[in-house]
């Protein structure tokens, strides 16, 4: 299976949303998006914007699976980063244990 396929199935499945509900969400018919599923076939670029758009991803990250930072997220990151040199190392590992909460599939919300 293409990995834009396995891509979306892991959002979905992330996000708790049927096939159907993407269907609906991006307005392309249930039956077109499981034979592009069935056939393995890449949607077009339109189609497949509109279903990363429903899924609050970039194309690139289901195409790919890897999620490009925008100028903002990368000025967040930055900072965090020089925010955790400051922490002393009880904090540091507190801090871990939150972030390892936040990002652990089965902690997910």
């Amino acid at each position: 299976m293409l990995e834009f396929w396995n891509n979306v199935k892991e959002e979905l499945d992330y996000k708790d949303l049927s096939q159907k509900e993407l269907a609906a969400k991006t307005q392309i018919s249930y039956n077109t998006l499981q034979s592009w599923i069935t056939k393995d076939r890449l949607p077009d670029a339109s189609d497949a914007v509109k279903i990363a758009e429903a899924l609050e991803v970039t194309v690139e990250k289901l195409v790919t699976g890897n999620e490009v930072l925008s100028k903002k997220n990368e000025a967040e990151v930055n900072e965090l980063l020089r925010d955790i040199r400051h922490l002393s190392p009880d904090d540091l590992i507190i801090a871990k244990t939150i972030i390892h909460r936040l990002i652990t599939p089965s902690v997910r919300r």
